[in-house]
């Protein structure tokens, strides 16, 4: 795929000559004689370089770099310039300019240095993905995980007091603690430090340098191991199955209604287990003794594209009594869109509430919650047929 360059100058034969130049050098090139156009110009279209020149009438090179750096920051800006002027350059550099040419301009050398920005940004882009995996790893597979276990050992703690001996209810309350210890250490390391990572994506990620990558930016890592064709309604079946012994020894009613005319769903059967491991759990711990759960399997329909899409819908439902604080609650039913920047007070149930909107979004899917009068909330995602 070819490089984009967008060439700014308000002088028409240098605009011309660029042009011509990189073309001849297999690139795809826009131009624009001023500020203004510029600014237009990349709002309609995704640049790999933009190639501005300082000194331009209305709106200054400089003016552009601020707009590219703060808008659009996988542009990358060459400044070129007839003044040869310390400072200036020194600015050009600090406000996010990757180079900075002096014209006359020698093409030799402009092609030399493009390609070596893009060399950077392919390498910048495996650095990503890269990290991505890590994410998901740590999160989904590791800590998820570890979360899991340990509300396996809590229930099993509890539900074996009276029969077993006080030697294995130390036994299991030590693995629980190791268990817990390994969690948290994950929790005090999942973070990237930042100076490895290259300014662009440092002004991406918060548009401001930031110390390290906190655990709720791990939440937009997601690796999708590969899909298959599954029956849902047999998945959520054999996860109630699992999790049965702590439904009675907490002597929840569970309520279970499932379509059997669903067709099958094609997803990545790990991570959607995963999902349903979670909710199950948060459903569980949030409830009390002759509390309902329920858990309903249904078809509905999406027309946004255009075309009737179905999908299975899955919803559970059950009292929060405080497992989501209500303001973070109403934050996470308002804001979907923006669980990243969730400031309040996150525990480990939210967290993971975030998680699985990931992986289900990343399914093709959807992933809601509401809230009901009777302090109830209802956690909703579907997923496409096959």
């Amino acid at each position: 795929m070819k490089a984009s360059i967008l060439v700014v100058d308000d002088q028409s034969a240098i605009v011309l000559s660029t042009k011509q130049r990189l073309v001849s050098q297999g690139f795809d090139v826009d131009t624009a004689s001023n500020g203004e156009e510029a600014l237009a110009r990349i709002e309609q279209k995704n640049y790999d370089i933009a190639l501005l020149d300082v000194n331009m009438p209305q709106m200054s090179g400089i003016q552009v770099l601020e707009f590219i750096t703060a808008k659009h920051p996988f542009t990358d800006v060459m400044m070129m310039t007839a003044f040869d002027d310390y400072s200036l350059a020194s600015e050009c550099m600090q406000k996010g300019a990757k180079d900075y040419l002096l014209k006359p301009i020698d093409f030799t050398e402009l092609v030399s240095r493009i390609n070596s920005i893009l060399r950077v940004r392919e390498s910048d882009n495996k650095f990503l993905d890269l990290r991505n995996f890590w994410q998901s790893t740590v999160l989904f597979d590791v800590y998820g995980s570890l979360q899991s276990i340990q509300f396996i050992l809590n229930h099993a703690v509890e539900s074996m007091k009276s029969i077993i001996s006080e030697k294995d209810i130390a036994l299991l309350a030590h693995a629980r603690n190791l268990n817990d210890r390994i969690s948290h250490t994950l929790q005090e390391s999942a973070m990237v430090n930042d100076l490895a990572v290259c300014d662009r994506f440092n002004r991406c990620a918060n548009c401001t340098l930031k110390e390290n990558v906190k655990q709720m930016d791990l939440a937009e890592g997601i690796f999708i191991h590969g899909q298959s064709i599954i029956d849902l309604g047999a998945l959520i079946q054999r996860i109630i199955d699992r999790y049965e012994p702590c439904v009675l020894e907490k002597k929840i009613v569970l309520k279970q209604l499932n379509n059997s005319q669903l067709p099958l769903v094609k997803c990545d059967t790990e991570r959607v287990e995963q999902v349903l491991n979670c909710l199950l759990e948060i459903g569980i711990e949030a409830s009390s003794p002759g509390d309902l759960l329920s858990i309903t399997l249904s078809k509905s329909q999406d027309s946004s594209s255009g075309e009737p899409s179905e999908y299975a819908m899955c919803t559970i439902s059950h009292l929060n009594r405080s497992i989501i604080p209500e303001e973070l609650l109403q934050d996470m039913i308002e804001k979907l869109t923006e669980w990243k920047n969730l400031t309040n007070d996150l525990t480990i149930n939210t967290l993971h509430l975030i998680i699985s909107r990931r992986i289900i979004e990343a399914q093709g899917g959807t992933f809601q919650i509401e809230a009901a009068e009777d302090n109830r909330i209802q956690i909703k995602f579907t997923l496409p047929m096959a």
